[in-house]
């Protein structure tokens, strides 16, 4: 049994790296409107609206730290916006 796993896993990494290869836009928009539409059945309509703008906004953060960007002077510039 565990060789039919094994196998079942080498063609799941040959198709997935094939995929980001060719065809990385379609596989990684797929891939993000599955999840979101989990979250949509499980979570609701606006839990999830309020977990995606976490997770944007934890992205835009660590971008502007990886881009050794200052984060303090970019949050206190968007806030004193509002």
């Amino acid at each position: 049994m565990s060789s039919f796993w094994q196998g079942i896993g080498e063609k799941l990494s040959r198709f997935v790296t094939w995929a980001l290869e060719y065809h990385p836009g379609k596989f990684i928009g797929t891939l993000i409107g599955l999840i979101v539409g989990l979250l949509m059945v499980t979570l609701g309509f606006w839990r999830t609206m309020v977990l995606a703008i976490f997770v944007l906004l934890g992205f835009v953060l660590g971008k502007r730290q990886d881009d050794h960007q200052d984060i303090i002077a970019w949050l206190e510039k968007n806030i004193n916006k509002y």
